[in-house]
């Protein structure tokens, strides 16, 4: 069980954790050899996920005769791969788009549940972001990114394919890219204690920011001409390896990466034990590259997508709403359809006096939610006596949280810890030493999401307070 390059070389399939960059020119097969990495990881059942602001990754869904396929005499093409396609000129579904002040702009919310819809299914996709404006890209790949950092975890390996890397994560990021850059920027450092691995893939690696490119463990360096980028890699080669004997050897290789042919790779990963010359084996799928469909043959009048219908039809049905009686206890009258929404359990919302919230779970970690009822209820309690006291004081940390920002909604930004701990001391309210834990629970259920100055949004039509009104008979 490996990833198999060439015919000669493999990597293990535990490297589908790791975090790769491929560096090479226009032209000389970055993306072709990317793609068969991502070929093999699928071959093993590992999903992936590819950001591709170019608009050729669509490929993957067709299958070509490969050499070894001729060999089978088998009559017609191969099957292509089970990718669904999001966005772009082969679109199975679109990405989610919003107005905003008469601008079309990225739906953070169906976007988010998107991601969520995917990690359920456990899809293999391609974000196709070709046809967006490129603040649409990195706000798109801003979001999917940080949503897919946070929540894969329980949902096993995946790898990450960026396309571009430079344009979402740039030496200095401005204006949307901040959003992008800050996703790839925790995909690549802490991806993998979430189960996900990162393939960057550049032709301007002086361009890709230094300190993320510092922490991939796997190059793949192709045929590089511009002096600027071979001193790239020279600095990431210095940065790995601290034996000066083995640099003086490595930097007789450096002016050889000139004379690579398309699709041969110098293989580097000293943490791993690697350091081999590549020549990186057929596709088994379609290259739909310009160059090309620059060709007259046969094969652009020919070409056919692998039918994943039904993949795409059970994913809908993940995406729509599946609505339930649900009487309110506020005195909503019953059989009349509601949203449906998740209760947390009384260990996160606190006990309370009558009709208890049904448990989700006895573990204080969040438990994985199902995105088609996603919007837990924080439930509080108002104690009357003969009249309803006009205040709000929940019994737990998180639902005092909920409380606090619920109250707050014309600045539902920029919320930290240090912000939140003055709010408590505002309203006396003891934090009992859990403030910390329940604000990465609220991080965890996705009602907090981070920004890219490293504040957090309150998502609040995640959450629903429900008051509850108890009279206490006086002594």
């Amino acid at each position: 069980m490996s990833l198999q390059l060439s015919k000669k070389f493999s990597l293990p399939k535990e490297a589908a954790l790791w975090a790769f960059v491929v560096l090479a020119i226009r032209g000389a097969g970055k993306t072709y050899d990317a793609a068969k990495l991502a070929e093999q990881m699928m071959r093993l059942g590992i999903p992936i996920v590819v950001f591709d602001p170019m608009g050729i990754w669509w490929g993957l869904r067709v299958g070509v005769e490969t050499t070894f396929w001729r060999e089978l005499n088998v009559e017609g093409p191969p099957p292509g791969l089970p990718v669904v396609i999001f966005g772009g000129e082969h679109a199975d579904l679109p990405i989610p788009i919003t107005k905003s002040k008469r601008v079309d702009i990225i739906d953070e919310d169906k976007l988010r549940l998107t991601v969520n819809a995917i990690l359920k299914a456990g899809l293999s996709i391609v974000l196709d972001t070709s046809t967006l404006s490129r603040t649409q890209q990195t706000r798109a790949v801003g979001i999917f990114g940080d949503e897919l950092f946070r929540k894969n975890g329980p949902y096993g390996v995946r790898h990450v394919f960026i396309e571009e890397a430079d344009v979402y994560c740039p030496q200095k990021a401005l204006g949307d890219t901040q959003a992008s850059h800050t996703a790839i920027d925790n995909l690549v450092r802490r991806g993998g204690n979430f189960n996900l691995g990162v393939t960057m893939i550049t032709q301007r690696a002086a361009v890709l920011d230094k300190d993320v490119l510092s922490q991939a463990n796997c190059l793949i360096a192709m045929r590089l001409l511009w002096e600027p980028d071979k001193k790239t890699v020279e600095t990431w080669v210095q940065s790995k390896v601290k034996n000066e004997a083995e640099i003086r050897k490595l930097a007789k290789w450096y002016d050889s990466l000139k004379d690579l042919k398309n699709g041969e790779a110098w293989i580097y990963s000293p943490e791993h034990d690697i350091f081999d010359k590549v020549q990186f084996g057929e596709r088994e799928t379609l290259h739909a590259s310009r160059e090309y469909f620059l060709k007259e043959t046969w094969e652009q009048k020919n070409i056919t997508l692998r039918d994943i219908g039904d993949f795409v039809q059970k994913f809908k049905i993940t995406l729509e709403p599946k609505a339930k009686v649900q009487a309110s206890p506020i005195g909503q009258q019953p059989e009349v359809p509601v949203q449906p929404r998740i209760q947390v359990s009384q260990e996160i919302a606190g006990p309370l006096l009558d009709d208890p919230v049904v448990p989700t779970g006895n573990s204080p970690v969040p438990q994985p939610i199902d995105i088609l009822r996603s919007n837990p209820v924080i439930q509080t309690q108002r104690d009357t006596v003969s009249v309803i006291i006009p205040i709000i004081h929940p019994t737990t940390v998180l639902g005092k949280i909920c409380v606090i920002m619920k109250d707050d909604l014309t600045h539902t930004q920029n919320w930290t810890r240090k912000r939140l701990k003055n709010q408590f001391d505002n309203r006396k309210w003891e934090d009992e030493g859990k403030l910390n834990e329940a604000f990465d629970q609220m991080i965890a259920l996705g009602i907090l999401t981070i920004q890219s100055n490293r504040a957090y949004t309150f998502r609040s039509k995640q959450v629903e307070i429900t008051e509850k009104t108890v009279n206490v008979i006086a002594p």
